[in-house]
């Protein structure tokens, strides 16, 4: 009815769409001229209950990966403090790997003392509070981590995998937030 009030209106050729990612999944009817297909893109489904009912029928495969580099690493005495305000005690002698992530870049800062990235396939956790650009991560039980290793935020490594959703969960929101929060001057790497 909209479409042909603005049509009666003078308006051609208009350009008709109503369907992001779900309404292109759950309703076929809504794609008229084209679809907008956002977390789509990322191979991310727009909610769990989408992914259950749809599954079987559609195959989305997560393309995102976001990685930085083990930028430094330093040795910590049990019940050293560590990160803004002291806010986490290590506790057992520690080996701490400092990543060039923080806030600014879309880490979230909700990530403090709870987030984990993947060093050679294991996870390591957040040490403390996340920085506006750098984060700590203990990698006491990674005996082989070095400066330089690769650290994997969001995506798959070698044993392991960490998703958006996983971030999502973790600091109560949604997928949709972690991925638009990825800060644009980033550097951003297209593969096939």
């Amino acid at each position: 009815k909209a479409i042909a009030l603005l049509e009666a209106a003078g308006f051609r050729r208009l350009i008709k769409h109503a369907a992001a990612t779900a309404g292109t999944i759950i309703f076929p009817q809504s794609h008229f001229d084209m679809v907008r297909i956002g977390i789509g893109l990322y191979g991310l489904w727009p909610s769990k209950e989408t992914q259950a009912a749809f599954e079987r029928e559609f195959q989305l495969k997560s393309v995102l990966s976001w990685k930085t580099i083990v930028g430094q690493i330093k040795k910590l005495p049990k019940n050293s403090r560590i990160g803004y305000d002291l806010t986490e005690a290590v506790k057992r002698d520690s080996r701490v790997a400092i990543l060039p992530i923080g806030y600014w870049h879309g880490f979230p800062r909700l990530l403090s003392s709870v987030g984990k990235v993947l060093i050679k396939g294991k996870e390591a956790k957040v040490l403390g509070r996340v920085s506006m650009d750098m984060i700590s991560v203990d990698i006491t039980g990674i005996k082989n981590a070095k400066t330089g290793d690769k650290a994997v935020l969001i995506g798959r490594d070698v044993r392991g995998e960490i998703s958006a959703d996983d971030l999502a969960f973790l600091t109560d929101t949604t997928s949709y937030e972690i991925v638009t929060r990825l800060n644009p001057l980033m550097k951003r790497i297209m593969t096939k």
